[in-house]
């Protein structure tokens, strides 16, 4: 992975009030034979949110009395104030070299808690995965000279932070079983016409048990609820973008029929399929209005 060290700040221009999300600074450091110890809770005049993941050698975090070594791949969230603390061993020699994005704003929130959630402490991401690709692109371009269009830094944002809760949930690098991947690959080509799992099972030649395990563990959801959103997400399309009635659209898209289809329907959208037509202003809102 090619980079170059250097850190940017982003002179603030966007004028909206309270603005969701909001870049202050970042960039790529070299921290040796120096005093580099920050105690998170008591950081005056810096707030926010902190993302910081190791490129070269190791640094060292600490939270809620557990001592964490952060050697390359591996990375830190941190909201402020919280009672932990980042540094680099004083009699350490080699170097700490990490990338790192300071931000703030109450949008980053929902994804903060979500991440942390999943890593509580330490995160570990591939050099390749998104995330960190994103980060390193843009401190490129910062570090090069070039300046962020109006809100270009909160737009950065949201999308670094969708990436990186996607990777945290569900890692792009990690490697598949072979029935898992084709099993995603069947219901995404046939869920309209697909029996259910225990045919999609029997197509692999495993059991429904072992397929809804490994399925689970890699993908983060059941086989049936993939298969559901595939189908609801189908279905969705087709009552805003066509004429044909609830039942039509239930069968089209490999439900039994419209009733079941509306039960499954209010459970995951809130409503009915009918009020999710009218609701949205479709054309075809007076058509198929079956609940």
């Amino acid at each position: 992975m090619e980079y170059n060290r250097g850190i940017f700040g982003v002179l603030n221009q966007d004028d909206m009030e309270e603005q969701p999300l909001v870049l202050l600074d970042g960039g790529v450091e070299r921290r040796c034979g120096e005093a580099y110890d920050f105690i998170n809770d008591s950081r005056p005049g810096y707030e926010g949110f902190l993302f910081q993941y190791t490129l070269l050698r190791e640094g060292v975090y600490e939270k809620n009395g557990f001592r964490h070594t952060v050697g390359r791949g591996r990375g830190f969230l941190i909201q402020f104030p919280e009672k932990s603390r980042y540094f680099l061993e004083h009699d350490r020699e080699e170097p700490w070299e990490f990338l790192y994005l300071h931000f703030q704003g109450n949008t980053a929130l929902p994804f903060i808690r979500k991440i942390k959630h999943i890593c509580p402490d330490i995160m570990s991401l591939d050099e390749n995965s998104p995330p960190v690709r994103m980060a390193l692109h843009l401190q490129k371009r910062l570090t090069s000279g070039e300046r962020l269009q109006k809100y270009e830094g909160g737009e950065f944002l949201y999308r670094f932070l969708c990436a990186l809760l996607r990777e945290t949930e569900h890692p792009v690098t990690q490697k598949k079983s072979s029935s898992v991947q084709k099993a995603a690959e069947i219901m995404e080509e046939e869920y309209r016409r697909l029996g259910g799992i225990e045919e999609l099972a029997a197509r692999l030649d495993i059991s429904p048990a072992h397929l809804s395990r490994a399925f689970r563990e890699e993908m983060g959801t059941t086989p049936l609820a993939y298969l559901t959103g595939l189908r609801l997400q189908s279905a969705m399309n087709d009552l805003l973008g066509t004429e044909h009635g609830i039942d039509s659209i239930a069968r089209t898209n490999g439900f039994s029929n419209g009733n079941y289809f509306a039960k499954i329907f209010r459970k995951h959208v809130g409503i009915s399929p009918g009020s999710y037509r009218e609701s949205n202003g479709s054309k075809y809102s007076r058509k198929g209005m079956g609940e």
